[in-house]
């Protein structure tokens, strides 16, 4: 099985190939992000991905949104920056523009992406430690933040999902260490004129969704996204033997937490 382009450091991960369909240096036809990140970097700046949801009208990403300077980021991102401190590991780091920027500030950063073309723009850009794998094979316990900048915990995939995601992140954690988290309460796609709202009936928490991407002439399977509310984030991070604090709150229903471990002896 041919290597991803990730760097090992002097630690051992355990690396998830089972995504890579051939031996060849050829990207997995499905990992959109890393083909139109690899276009981006040969020059071509007005790439597109459209995401298509199960809830919602089909949206156009521009791929040059993964590639914006500091200045150019919003102040929720700037939020999750300037909280990271220690040893960070930045989880779903796309093309390495928030890992890029925590190196210009001295700040040792590991970037984690499952995807391969992801993970070789973010050699060449210039990203000192990059690990090409799945969140959840990653076994490392020396982490001071872990960030899930984008909405990044969305990875879960449900609110069961959320659990086991926090659970994992929790036990790589140092004491006194913080998982920093963006999400949105989709709550409001489910308002009517009257303000009350209409959520659909059923078990599925309202913010489990399933997405597609679609890039050019490729086209992604179908795969779960998990938009969180607070409340069922705090309830989540308690399970898990974290307490929560809220860092910043948007005008779009997004908003910012801090997860940190529950000090032995203390009431979550």
């Amino acid at each position: 099985m041919g290597m991803p382009a990730c760097s090992s450091r002097e630690h051992k991960v355990k690396l998830h190939y089972s995504q890579y369909v051939d031996i060849t240096d050829k990207l997995n036809k499905m990992d959109v992000f890393g083909i139109a990140f690899r276009d981006y970097m040969a020059g071509n700046r007005d790439g597109v991905i459209r995401v298509h949801s199960n809830i919602a009208e089909p949206e156009d990403l521009p791929v040059a949104y993964f590639f914006r300077s500091w200045d150019a980021m919003p102040e929720w991102e700037k939020t999750m920056m300037n909280q990271a401190a220690g040893h960070v590991m930045d989880v779903g780091a796309g093309a390495g523009s928030h890992a890029l920027e925590l190196q210009k500030r001295g700040v040792p950063v590991d970037a984690v992406d499952v995807s391969r073309g992801a993970a070789e723009v973010m050699r060449k850009r210039g990203v000192k430690h990059v690990y090409c794998a799945d969140f959840f094979d990653i076994q490392f316990n020396h982490y001071d933040t872990i960030l899930f900048l984008m909405n990044g915990v969305g990875i879960a995939g449900t609110l069961d999902g959320l659990y086991k995601l926090l659970q994992h992140a929790a036990s790589m954690l140092m004491p006194g260490g913080e998982i920093i988290i963006e999400s949105t309460d989709l709550m409001y796609m489910y308002e009517d004129a009257d303000g009350s709202y209409r959520i659909p009936m059923g078990d599925q928490y309202y913010g489990e969704l399933e997405y597609r991407l679609h890039y050019k002439n490729i086209v992604s399977e179908p795969f779960p996204w998990l938009f969180v509310d607070p409340e069922s984030l705090k309830h989540a991070a308690e399970a898990a033997g974290l307490q929560m604090r809220i860092l910043y709150v948007g005008e779009n229903y997004n908003y910012v937490a801090a997860l940190g471990l529950v000090p032995n002896g203390q009431d979550r």
